[in-house]
């Protein structure tokens, strides 16, 4: 009886390390891409690719827009203006 106990407790003490460690694993990722998002909203890395006016863009200096990544924006068959109201 006090194997099964004592196998029971081991086991679960290396579950919770593994969450622990994935956790902690998933918080710097995320810590990571937010101190990349705020240095691409100050600016840092240049102005955004494409037209900021197009409702596909991605106001991102990496992608140009979802549906046509590589560009050119000039005469996209996919333009959409952006609606005024929503926010970025």
């Amino acid at each position: 009886m006090l194997d099964n106990f004592t196998a029971h407790v081991l086991e679960n003490a290396a579950k919770r390390r593994w969450r622990e460690r994935a956790y902690s694993r998933f918080l710097q990722d995320w810590r990571r891409q937010v101190v990349l998002l705020r240095r691409q909203r100050t600016g840092e890395f240049g102005p955004p690719l494409g037209d900021p006016s197009c409702q596909f863009s991605a106001q991102s200096v990496w992608l140009r827009c979802a549906v046509n990544p590589q560009g050119p924006c000039q005469g996209c068959i996919h333009y959409l203006p952006r609606d005024p109201k929503e926010p970025d």
